[in-house]
């Protein structure tokens, strides 16, 4: 399977405040994002508002907006389904055939602009890779992750994080949930972690902003892939400055690993040539992915 282009247009974006973010029509270009929402998604909603708030124009193909050079590719279904276990069959592939409208656009790689759910209603900002390292319980294919680029992720993660809201968490979260079967990378940029955070305006203006800046961003690190932890990667989290993260393996999903899904983290984050590992990580758990790694030829980092 060919691991298409990572790298965004870019463009002079340079607030995120209420003003209109001007994007290029046009310019040198080393790959081409897209970003997607699905309206049923409250949070993907009232992004869409600020979205056209921000120039993003119909254009001649239903459910397709654009501004400069960067498409809005906008779903009614949700993207990650909310009943366990519970695929929908309907439309086949489930949200959409992003696959067949990246080939259609020319787009190398999807941003999903999505509402994020905790218990706690922790008010937060976060990014992640997909996939399912075992059962697939929100939607996806069992032990199957999806493409993800490394650093595209990085940047709007970054710009994330710069003047966040007041009380709001940011963080990068380990791989979980769908998709998990496009050949096109797409990645993940959420608000949550509750109905008040995915209707705030303000926050969502703050998040399109964010993914907007990062989209603009030439920004190019070494990609790499990460074991242990919990969900939220604080480790990993702040070793972003140096590294682009693509798929995180937490300390949960250890049962499930396998060569194969270790080889999938590697090859899925564009062929990836070291992995960090938590210090936290011990025992058979730690042996498990050294043995797997080096059969790789992934060079081990102990964080």
């Amino acid at each position: 399977m060919l691991l298409v282009g990572f790298i965004v247009a870019i463009g002079e974006l340079v607030s995120f405040n209420h003003e209109k973010i001007v994007l290029p029509a046009s310019g040198e270009r080393m790959g081409r994002a897209a970003i997607t929402l699905s309206t049923s998604d409250p949070a993907g909603g009232t992004m869409l508002g600020v979205l056209r708030e921000q120039g993003f124009e119909e254009t001649d193909r239903d459910g397709i907006l654009l501004n400069g050079d960067i498409p809005l590719v906008i779903v009614s279904s949700l993207v990650v389904p909310e009943v366990e276990y519970k695929t929908p069959s309907e439309p086949n592939p489930y949200p959409a055939d992003y696959d067949g409208i990246a080939a259609s656009l020319g787009i190398d790689y999807y941003v999903v602009a999505s509402r994020h759910w905790a218990r706690s209603g922790q008010p937060s900002l976060t990014v992640h890779a997909t996939g399912n390292f075992g059962k697939a319980v929100f939607g996806g294919r069992r032990a199957e992750l999806q493409f993800v680029p490394p650093n595209p992720m990085r940047r709007v993660f970054q710009a994330i994080q710069r003047v966040p809201p007041h009380g709001f968490q940011v963080s990068l979260e380990a791989t979980h949930h769908s998709p998990t079967q496009f050949r096109t990378p797409m990645f993940f940029a959420e608000v949550g972690s509750s109905p008040r955070q995915w209707t705030d305006v303000d926050v969502c203006r703050y998040l399109v902003g964010a993914i907007l800046d990062g989209l603009a961003s030439r920004d190019e690190v070494p990609p790499a892939i990460g074991f242990g932890g919990g969900h939220y990667c604080p480790k990993f989290s702040v070793k972003e400055r140096d590294v682009a993260f693509g798929h995180v393996a937490a300390k949960y999903a250890f049962p499930e690993l396998t060569e194969e899904l270790m080889g999938q983290m590697s090859v899925k984050s564009g062929s990836v040539q070291t992995a960090f590992v938590e210090d936290s990580v011990k025992g058979y758990d730690k042996k498990k992915v050294e043995v797997a790694l080096k059969k790789l030829g992934i060079e081990i980092v102990v964080l």
